[in-house]
């Protein structure tokens, strides 16, 4: 009987495990979204130190948010269902995009069965932050072509609290942490307001260009050798430079990583990016093909880039 439920303990014990880490990480995705929370985190990135408060409202199931920067040149990040604005004194200048996630925390997909087959759920233990306790959730990748994610999660709110992005030997190569934090406290509007008003500075509007569904396009360029799990997920034309035909931006997932290709006809005048060039957490590789400078970025390691980009191709040549 003990050999029995040994061996049933064996079996059933890594896949609990991993259930657990999925609902702790599915929970953390939900609280981020959904409650109101006040907070100043640091953020650790290529040996720099940053401080920032945020601010999260959601009101009738639509998120607002506000993001300070309190160290270094003071900045503003306005964010809801439409639109993300920054407001930049140092340059008197005012960007309005299309709204997006916040960059500063990592999104974890709402489908996390189909990171399995590339990465490992696990949960490390507890461990406290900010005067919260938390648990702590690891995504760990199979291959050396991803990076891995370490998650604390508080144990009352399921709010994230810490995460480490890690490269392959494990160690952390960026850092969020929150050094305060108060979640379901009211929120006053007056707190989601810019404390600059920008009426004297330029304003830039984002050009209308959207993403189009990759199954309803065909790009001239292809990537020939992805990583296991990588597909494309968005494509479109962009102009990088005012004095440029235009580029393919071609955007590759896993669900959890993205990279992006851009292939442009090289300049006449111009010096073709070759080679690889890090900062912090991300990686950039450039080559050049028939005459166009390929360029793949990705907060991904190295050797993802440069398998890419070594591997991008005139999808009319592709199949000579």
């Amino acid at each position: 009987m003990k050999w029995v439920v040994a061996l049933l303990l064996f079996a059933t014990g890594p896949l609990g495990a991993q259930e657990e880490a999925r609902q702790w990480l599915e929970d953390m995705s939900a609280a981020l979204r959904t409650l109101d929370y006040d907070g100043t985190f640091v953020y650790l990135h290529d040996g720099k130190l940053e401080a920032m408060r945020i601010i999260h409202l959601v009101d009738g199931g639509v998120e607002q948010e506000r993001l300070v920067s309190l160290t270094g040149s003071p900045r503003e990040v306005l964010r809801d269902n439409k639109a993300v604005t920054c407001i930049m004194p140092d340059s008197k200048s005012v960007m309005v995009g299309q709204s997006r996630p916040p960059q500063r925390f990592h999104k974890v997909p709402g489908d996390l069965d189909s990171l399995l087959q590339h990465y490992h759920l696990e949960v490390l233990g507890d461990d406290r932050v900010a005067g919260h306790m938390a648990r702590v959730v690891a995504i760990t990748p199979r291959d050396a072509y991803r990076y891995g994610y370490r998650f604390w999660i508080g144990k009352d709110s399921k709010m994230l609290l810490k995460s480490d992005l890690t490269g392959v030997d494990g160690k952390a190569i960026e850092q969020v942490m929150f050094t305060r934090l108060g979640v379901g406290r009211h929120i006053a509007e007056a707190d989601l307001e810019p404390s600059l008003s920008g009426k004297e500075y330029s304003w830039y509007r984002q050009s209308g260009d959207k993403p189009q569904p990759a199954a309803t396009v065909m790009p001239a360029w292809e990537v020939r050798r992805l990583p296991g799990g990588f597909h494309m997920t968005d494509y479109q034309q962009r102009h990088i430079r005012p004095d440029s035909a235009g580029a393919e931006h071609l955007v590759f997932s896993d669900g959890l990583a993205t990279v992006s290709v851009y292939v442009e006809a090289v300049a006449g005048d111009s010096q073709p990016f070759g080679g690889l060039s890090s900062m912090g957490a991300v990686n950039a590789y450039g080559a050049v093909a028939d005459g166009h400078q390929i360029t793949v970025v990705g907060e991904v390691p190295a050797a993802t880039v440069e398998m890419m980009a070594r591997s991008t191709v005139s999808a009319a040549g592709a199949g000579q």
